[in-house]
């Protein structure tokens, strides 16, 4: 994918790096039998037959032997019985009566470089081989089956998303996943096979000799016997290329090379959660490194950054989201302390919000024993029972569809919690706040309908707007800022503020643009209207008539703090996913902060400053991120 990647990048064209595949594996030439697969399943047979009955040459050895065993004397065997008299049997005028003697034998030695080929290739050729190749399919299988399974897992507007970015339908990744399946049989069987050629009589006998090359060498047994001639074959089609020696420099390359191409990647994860999010470049170009580039769209405006080492920055409202490539922060070989340990060194050196995107499965992500790791380490939301961590992490791989959905949901954190929590918009006259006695007139004046929820919030002298204005408010407005104007005219207190006066209805207009990308539904994107913003003082909830989401704030029980949500769904759905990373398998991008773990209802979240759940202020169910 590197190369596909490297080019959309090159090009910074927003929409081509949009429509290049982020997922690698996933087509029928991937999930079937490889050619060599084939071949191996065809020559096997004969590997199995030669590593019982395998060629050997007739060797010689010299070997001390009681003189009744000796058929053919050692050549130095007169010259040894002259030095080593305690191989006599006694003496005699002729000279010594030997009772031991250096007798040359004869033995079939199979240690030869068509055995040495054979055992070689039982193992490691075709042991790594087929269990890189199973590892892979594995990985690939456990995707379409999360893929299926989406459908009665998360909700519709997820799995929707994750068939877009797979390129398919419901269909196509059942008969994909069944073939996947059929595949990973047959190769699960091959290498069992493999596996028990490993303690046939060749392979005890030649245990630890190798080869010693890397490309065939044809001899007269490889090619005049088919047993050996069909192991010969395998061995071709498995050929490891010679590895060259790597300089420092070199290496340094490769390794930066690799990092290029994850930049890369995570980049085009990032432009297409944005894309999902509704956002668009005002320039249509991706972001050169060391620049950015203004978004619009969604909830408000935003702007994304590349920065010169591949960190990509999110900021809307005056918040900023640090996104951190690191592709070898979690390797194959590491171990749970080992993880744990390092994941401790990056959480210190954290200085602002920060998600660190790494290459792993998210399986073994979450499996980790340390719940507080493997949960930090498995969603950009942060879930831990103590505040003060500013580094998430989310496992990535193209052979995951969920990974976009993990990268999707650490966008829209940053794009779409900064306008929730910055609602109710103040009431402004330009950079001056709107004097008190004003302040008194406009909330006393009674411009809100009965019938809708209250305009106002007030917050000791300052005025906040609700919602937009509907046409009986806004025309009750205009007389009230008429009947001041004429008021400013005369001896009264209105007359102090006949220049505050003049900018009431233009600072009513600037708090209602803010107000009205808030009414549009941030998942189907249908637009709302002020008659359905429910709720009073500084939090709303909006349902949306088209998909029924609800969006807004909830209160925290315990610490009264506002609560940003995004609820696609108020049923409750398969409780019996739970642990880290379990939000984004349901909702993905759709939730901000997440559902209680316990699960025992669908509108009960995790307060993001006390990190207190409903649960435990209940005292009502269990709940395993508390435990």
């Amino acid at each position: 994918m590197s190369q596909a990647l490297l080019e959309a990048v090159t090009s910074r064209s927003w929409t081509t790096l949009l429509e290049t595949p982020l997922l690698a594996g996933h087509n029928e030439d991937a999930i079937d039998l490889e050619e060599r697969e084939k071949l191996l399943g065809e020559r096997l047979p004969s590997i199995a037959h030669v590593t019982e009955r395998f060629v050997t040459r007739l060797g010689e050895r010299s070997e001390l032997l009681p003189v009744s065993r000796v058929k053919r004397p050692a050549r130095r065997s007169l010259q040894r019985l002259a030095a080593h008299t305690e191989d006599w049997a006694g003496r005699s005028l002729a000279g010594p009566v030997p009772r031991r003697a250096l007798a040359v034998t004869r033995e079939e030695d199979a240690n030869l470089y068509e055995n040495r080929m054979v055992t070689e290739l039982v193992h490691p050729i075709l042991s790594t081989a087929l269990l890189a190749r199973i590892r892979k399919l594995r990985r690939l299988t456990s995707d379409l089956s999360d893929l299926n399974q989406s459908r009665h897992v998360g909700t519709h507007h997820r799995t929707e998303r994750l068939y877009s970015f797979w390129g398919d339908d419901a269909a196509k990744a059942n008969e994909s996943h069944r073939h996947a399946a059929t595949t990973l049989e047959s190769l699960e069987k091959l290498a069992a096979w493999v596996q028990a050629l490993r303690g046939t009589t060749l392979s005890v006998l030649l245990r630890g000799k190798v080869a010693g090359q890397r490309s065939l060498r044809l001899t007269n047994v490889i090619n005049n016997d088919r047993h050996y001639r069909a192991a010969g074959e395998v061995w071709t089609a498995y050929e490891r290329p010679e590895i060259a020696s790597e300089t420092p420099a070199a290496r340094q390359e490769r390794l930066a090379r690799r990092q290029t191409a994850f930049d890369n990647y995570v980049l085009g994860l990032v432009v297409r959660s944005l894309g999902d999010l509704g956002y668009t470049p005002l320039s249509g170009t991706l972001p050169r490194l060391g620049e950015g580039v203004e978004l619009e769209g969604g909830w408000g405006d935003a702007r994304l950054t590349r920065e010169t080492d591949g960190t990509l920055t999110v900021g809307c409202h005056g918040s900023t989201l640090r996104m951190v490539p690191i592709l070898d922060a979690v390797g194959p070989g590491d171990d749970h302390l080992t993880i744990c340990q390092r994941w401790s060194d990056l959480q210190a050196a954290a200085d602002l919000p920060t998600v660190v995107v790494f290459l792993a499965s998210s399986t073994n992500v979450r499996n980790n024993p340390d719940n507080v790791v493997a949960g930090s380490m498995s969603s950009a939301k942060d879930d831990t029972l103590e505040p003060g961590y500013l580094l998430t992490g989310v496992p990535v791989s193209p052979l995951e569809t969920t990974s976009l959905e993990r990268v999707a949901r650490g966008i829209s954190l940053a794009v779409r919690i900064p306008p929730l929590m910055a609602y109710p918009p103040q009431l402004t006259l330009g950079e001056q706040q709107v004097p008190l006695r004003l302040v008194d007139h406009l909330e006393s004046s009674g411009i809100d309908a009965s019938n809708l929820s209250p305009l106002f919030h007030r917050t000791g002298n300052t005025l906040k707007l609700r919602r937009p204005l509907v046409t009986s408010e806004q025309t009750r407005l205009e007389a009230v800022v008429r009947e001041l104007e004429v008021a400013a005219r005369g001896t009264g207190w209105q007359r102090d503020f006949g220049g505050h006066i003049s900018q009431i209805l233009k600072s009513f207009d600037v708090a209602t643009r803010s107000l009205l990308p808030l009414l549009t539904c941030p998942v189907c994107s249908a637009p709302s209207t002020a008659r359905q913003l429910q709720r009073v003082g500084d939090v709303f909830v909006i349902e949306c008539q088209s998909c029924t989401t609800r969006w807004g704030h909830e209160r925290c029980g315990n610490c009264q703090a506002r609560i940003p949500i995004i609820e696609p769904e108020q049923e409750l759905l398969n409780p019996e996913i739970s642990g880290p990373g379990w939000v984004e398998r349901i909702f993905g991008q759709d939730a901000l902060s997440s559902p209680c773990w316990a699960r025992t209802s669908a509108n009960r979240y995790i307060c993001p400053e006390c990190r207190v759940c409903p649960i435990a202020v209940d005292a009502v169910g269990f709940c395993t991120r508390c435990h």
